[in-house]
């Protein structure tokens, strides 16, 4: 692989700083996404925003009764990335061996986090 240019690490930035603006979720919500940016910034990069909130949620009081709802529609959330990992459409020739995993690995997390969520506020 040789270096990007100047002009492709331009896109590049170009395009990871578009997954911080409301269109890209939209848009990946709706399955508009490439099956790479759904799965990887749907599960994950939602994740890392998703576990500062419970963090400090866990550390005021006045939010502990929001804890569990907050995991509940996390989990939900999960289940509408579930189906736009369905509708993605993979870049390259990568098949369906690798969306049926992303898929099973999405629905996976959803399951996980809706069966914590009773137990997340110490109840």
């Amino acid at each position: 692989m040789t270096n990007p240019t100047d002009q492709e690490l331009a896109q590049i930035n170009a395009d990871r700083a578009r997954m911080f603006t409301w269109a890209f979720w939209k848009s990946l919500l709706q399955g508009r996404e490439g099956l790479g940016d759904t799965f990887w910034a749907g599960n994950y990069l939602a994740g890392l925003l998703f576990l500062p909130i419970v963090i400090v949620m866990l550390f005021v009081p006045f939010f502990y009764g929001l804890i569990a709802p907050a995991f509940v529609m996390f989990g939900l959330y999960l289940l509408a990335v579930a189906r736009a990992v369905w509708l993605a459409k993979p870049k390259g020739d990568s098949g369906k061996g690798i969306k049926i995993t992303a898929l099973v690995w999405t629905l996976l997390n959803a399951i996980s986090v809706m069966a914590v969520s009773p137990y997340s506020a110490g109840q």
